[in-house]
């Protein structure tokens, strides 16, 4: 099946609608991609028909963001990320044994749930305290916790908020202009991402600790256009803006844990079980319903966003979609 039919099929208001919107970008890196778009920015009559500048809460895409910032920091020499963090980050001795690879690897111990705060104080101030398990220390064990103090981390040493950083290392250079953290103030043009009973406000960041930090965090909050995030996935693969060195490439594209994938600082390699036969691509999902798949040999980027939450679709409900997408955009690539 087409993708775009395949997609149209389950969007609102479909019998079995999946998401009321969708948009996808797929292509060669380094060059102009081919773009669909479809259905509205939530479940509802009278809401506003996607378009193909309609940001997407990206959610846990935003840890590549996140990893390519710990790379280039890397490369840069302004952190070690096989050094304890504690030789560039002032913390407690538990934490600071932790590498910053083991945090962006999910390798770390740290804990995957653990109760969120209100605030971005109370948050930094949770983060800070906790102690990592040393009996799972090595295991993967996916989580958003390493990505969050990574971000605290990065603020403490360069003295700037994490949107700020990821502004200027990474979305100015490239002119990602329909990318970025609270988009609210920019654009009405944003698909709701929550269920309908959470009434969150248009362009609020639906990671609940994501919006504890205030919509800033490194495990969620950038909102982007398909066009954006296949731009941002071209860098990564070619490098040919100049703002994607060598050396930070070959961070993020070498496994250095595995479990039920292979995992490197931000992307996952052999992920079966969301891109079937495409395991050979380094991938990322989110939790609003948000995919990226990356060949490093042919250079095919695939870039799928939607709105789950709105239609209430679960998680597992998005595996085989996700693995249909990917099969249907390397037929037709």
């Amino acid at each position: 099946m087409e993708t775009q039919q395949l997609l149209k099929t389950l969007t609102w208001p479909e019998q079995n609608a999946r998401f009321s919107g969708f948009s996808y970008s797929t292509g060669v890196a380094g060059e102009v991609p081919s773009a669909e778009f479809g259905g509205r920015l939530d479940a509802a009559d009278g809401a506003r028909l996607v378009s193909a500048n309609t940001r997407f809460d990206l959610a846990s895409l935003t840890k590549l963001y996140t990893a390519t910032i710990a790379a280039k920091l890397h490369v840069n020499g302004l952190i070690d990320i096989h050094s304890p963090l504690s030789s560039w980050f002032d913390t407690s001795k538990e934490l600071g044994q932790l590498t910053t690879a083991e945090l962006l690897t999910h390798s770390s111990g740290l804990p995957a749930v653990w109760e969120e705060q209100a605030s971005r104080e109370g948050t930094i101030a949770s983060l800070l305290s906790l102690t990592p398990d040393q009996n799972q220390r090595g295991t993967l064990v996916y989580s958003c916790t390493g990505y969050s103090l990574f971000a605290v981390a990065c603020e403490a040493l360069l003295g700037k908020r994490f949107d700020q950083i990821v502004q200027e290392l990474l979305l100015v250079p490239l002119g990602l202009l329909e990318t970025g953290y609270l988009p609210g103030g920019l654009t009405d043009d944003v698909a709701v991402g929550c269920e309908p009973f959470e009434k969150l406000q248009l362009g609020a960041v639906h990671d609940p600790r994501a919006r504890a930090m205030e919509g800033v965090s490194g495990n969620a909050g950038i909102f982007a256009s398909s066009n954006d995030v296949f731009r941002f996935c071209s860098e990564v693969i070619t490098g040919e803006k100049g703002v994607v060195e060598d050396h930070e490439r070959q961070i993020l594209f070498t496994p250095l844990a595995s479990g039920e994938w292979e995992q490197s600082i931000g992307f996952r390699f052999r992920d079966t079980e969301r891109l079937g036969a495409n395991e050979h691509f380094f991938s990322h999902t989110g939790y609003t319903g948000t995919l990226v798949m990356l060949d490093l040999t042919s250079k095919l980027v695939a870039v799928l966003l939607s709105n789950r939450l709105v239609c209430k679709t679960t998680r597992e409900e998005m595996a085989p979609i996700y693995r249909g997408f990917s099969e249907s955009v390397t037929k037709r690539m």
